[in-house]
Parts: C-alpha cells; structure tokens; sequence
C-alpha cells in the first residue's frame, strides 16, 4: 500500500522577514519614483508655463498712507534697492508717485509707484505711457492684459532693434505699481515681481 505523502515546508523566520523586506522596499521605491515625479511636475510648470501666467496675485494690500520707504522696500526677493526717488510719495494729498532701481548680478530693475486718489486705476491707466518708458513704437509691442484677475495686471513687450523692453504692471487698491527692465530679461522680471509683496 503505498501512501500519499505530503510534504509541507515550515517557513523559517529568515524567509519570512526576506520576503516583508522586498515588500518594504518596493513601497520605498513607488514612493520615492512618486516624490521624483512631483518635483519635475512643479519644474516643468514652473519653467514652461507663459511668464505672465507666473505672476504672483497674492499680495499684501497697499493702504493711501503707507510710507514711501516702505512701499519702496530696501529689498525685493534678492534684488536690493540701488537708487531711490520718493519723489512725491510722502504728500498728503493729491497724485503722488515715486521711483526706485533695483539689482541683482548686474541686472538693473525699475519700480514704479503712484497714487491716484480721485479716481478707481484701470488698467487702460496703468499702461498709459508704455512706449515712452520702452522708447518705442506701437507696431513691436505685445500686451497681455489680465483685468479680472485677483490682482489686475498686464505684462508688455517691447522688440527694440537692439533691447527688449518687458514690463509687468498691476493695480493694488488705489495705487498704480509697474516693474520694467532692459536688461534683467523676462523670467528675472518675474522673479523681482513675484518678491514684491505690494
């Protein structure tokens, strides 16, 4: 008489604990192949996404009697300030504007500021006087103009012969803001924009 014999195999601890660690470091593995994923996804919209759709629209709010020293900051994100104008942003009443350069590695930007008290800022207004500031002509701009956003903004391009001229400009309650350059190239702009906290 010959008997079926089965043969069962007794899993030793070592096999056990062999086989939770793969298990272990394949999840170690999906999550660190996820994280990876995650960091190029924000590179790749951060680096390929239109500059003016980079803007930053979170800002603080700008009040009529903040003071010129502080709506002209010493520092915008690493730009530091080199050249100051308060100009007239220290009045009491009426229109008041000022000015200030700012740089980093050699790269120059220029922040303007003004109040109008008397009437809402469009942004029709905030774009007035863009080809004087870029010393051009109609025929090489381009305008990008976003009025219902949260902070309403515009980004312009001016194609000189031998310059570009890139300006952001925004409205923030009553006061007019624009950033421009010649030299800091677009995505610099942004980067001195998106640091401004006005």
């Amino acid at each position: 008489m010959q008997g079926d014999v089965a043969i069962i195999e007794d899993e030793s601890p070592g096999a056990r604990r062999s086989s939770r660690s793969s298990g272990s470091f394949f999840v170690i593995l999906m999550l660190i192949g996820a994280a990876l994923l995650f960091i190029y996804s924000l590179w790749f919209v951060n680096t390929h996404s239109p500059v003016e759709e980079r803007f930053n629209q979170r800002r603080r709010p700008l009040k009529a009697d903040t003071p010129g020293y502080l709506i002209l900051r010493e520092r915008a994100g690493d730009y530091l300030r080199t050249a100051l104008n308060l100009g007239t942003l220290d009045a009491t009443e009426g229109r008041r504007r000022g000015a200030a350069e700012y740089e980093v590695e050699g790269k120059a930007v220029r922040l303007e500021v003004e109040y109008i008290p008397d009437a809402t800022p469009t942004l029709e207004m905030v774009f007035e006087g863009f080809l004087e500031r870029a010393n051009g002509t109609e025929t090489a701009s381009v305008l990008k103009r976003f009025p219902e956003a949260r902070t309403p903004y515009y980004f312009a391009i001016f194609s000189g012969f031998t310059y570009t001229y890139y300006e952001f400009g925004w409205i923030n309650g009553n006061w007019i803001l624009r950033a421009s350059s010649r030299e800091a190239g677009q995505e610099a702009l942004l980067k001195f924009v998106n640091g401004y906290v006005y």
